[in-house]
């Protein structure tokens, strides 16, 4: 089971990990209480009893409308605190079922909403199911159908209903996060800018991400090795989320330099970096900078004039004016850019959907020409991409995924930005091929 806060964790003073029936085990004997963010519920109801299936979407949507939470089926509660474990049926059927209901109820749909099964393997004892309801950015959320709909929220233990008013905040709300999103995302970007070097003779790729809810409270900021590892963890899942062909994609994880094996502290984040012993004051990045931030938000840049030093292109002449973009490598740093979120996002304890933003920064004074470059050190001319048009100024590209998204939802949304900025060029086809099944 994937890292996940809860208030089980909580109450039993335990950091960011993966759920187990053990821990649902010790809350029911400490007799924890329900809460705005976790609920008991002793049995499943039969199928044919549609109207309790519509109060766990209702209890769904209340949860993410108010902050998230966490649903224990099998848990029998006394005066609203756990009283004793007596388990339910938790097979793929039941927690279908469970999925169905939400999906059909509830508006907009939860993506996140995650459903599995505890079951003691030591002791054979009753399984469990728990529903991990993420704090949403979508909400307020709905429930119901045709003329029974409302807007649930928790207060304490119990679901109510909004009235008017809240609903009206509840929606101005909604789109005051969205704006917050995207002007951190921008944020984070023109962070990186005073670091870079010579933006006047070279394209680089920047990709910031962000998480629409913050991981959990830590015992301590993550240390030097957790940033390490984090980062060793991302660029392999990079590779699978790249495919078939990887070294033809790859970036940072081609990269011989070490730096990804030394972060530095900085305010609320690690930073890795080229030049990173500054003996110069004046130095800047001159390829590459990643930053993880404290709050599961990441930025990095790229100087996509690395993999061209050296390099013939072909019509060279005709390109003095221009800056060439290696098209190919700006898809393998943005599957590395989401790998890095998803992953670092993980390791935290967080969840919920991760926001990203990719851009071109340049100046304006010369026009970006795609071009193909493939392999480093290979010293084969490369040429220019001739169906697509130059780019005079590049628009930054947005995207969305789950921080526990499988290979192919990363996939998905590493093509996403890829293609959008392909067709800035012209093109609607990214490099990155589609994923498919095996690699």
């Amino acid at each position: 089971m994937p890292i996940r806060w809860s208030r089980i964790h909580v109450e039993l003073g335990l950091g960011p990990s993966a759920l187990t029936y053990d821990m649902v085990r010790r809350a029911v004997e400490a007799g924890i209480a329900e809460a705005e963010d976790l609920d008991w519920k002793q049995a499943l109801v039969p199928p044919t009893v549609e109207k309790k299936w519509w109060e766990f979407a209702k209890d769904v949507a209340a949860m993410a409308n108010t902050r998230g939470g966490l649903i224990v089926f099998g848990v029998r509660e006394d005066a609203e605190r756990a009283a004793g474990l007596v388990g339910v049926a938790n097979g793929d059927d039941e927690r279908q079922r469970l999925r169905s209901y939400a999906l059909r109820w509830v508006r907009p749909v939860i993506s996140e909403l995650v459903i599995e099964s505890l079951d003691d393997e030591e002791n054979g004892d009753p399984g469990l199911i728990v529903v991990f309801v993420p704090p949403s950015p979508d909400a307020p959320h709905v429930v119901g159908e045709k003329n029974e709909m409302g807007v649930p929220y928790r207060s304490g233990p119990h679901t109510e209903w909004m009235f008017e008013a809240a609903l009206e905040r509840a929606y101005r709300d909604r789109f005051a996060r969205q704006a917050d999103d995207r002007a951190a995302l921008r944020a984070l970007t023109d962070g990186l800018v005073p670091e870079l070097l010579n933006l006047a003779d070279s394209v680089w790729l920047a990709v910031a991400t962000r998480p629409t809810t913050s991981p959990p409270p830590q015992a301590s900021r993550p240390d030097r090795e957790h940033a390490a590892g984090t980062m060793r963890t991302a660029l392999e899942l990079a590779s699978a989320v790249l495919g078939a062909r990887t070294e033809r994609f790859q970036v940072l994880s081609g990269d011989d330099s070490g730096f990804l094996s030394h972060p530095r502290t900085g305010l609320r984040r690690w930073t890795f970096r080229s030049h990173r012993l500054a003996v110069n004051p004046r130095a800047r990045v001159d390829w590459a900078m990643v930053e993880l931030h404290h709050d599961g938000s990441t930025a990095l840049a790229v100087n996509l004039a690395t993999f061209l030093y050296g390099v013939q292109i072909i019509e060279e002449k005709r390109l003095r004016d221009v800056l060439p973009v290696p098209i190919v490598k700006v898809d393998g740093l943005l599957a590395e850019a989401v790998a890095v979120a998803s992953t670092h996002v993980r390791r935290l304890g967080g969840t919920g959907t991760i926001l990203a933003r990719a851009v071109l920064l340049t100046t304006p004074e010369k026009p970006l020409v795609a071009v193909d470059r493939v392999i480093p050190g290979n010293i084969s001319p490369v040429g220019v991409v001739t169906e697509m048009w130059p780019v005079r100024v590049p628009l930054a590209v947005e995207a969305a995924f789950d921080a526990d998204g499988d290979i192919p939802a990363l996939h998905a949304a590493v093509r996403q930005l890829a293609e959008d900025i392909h067709q800035q060029f012209g093109s609607s086809e990214a490099a990155l091929p589609p994923h498919r099944d095996g690699g």
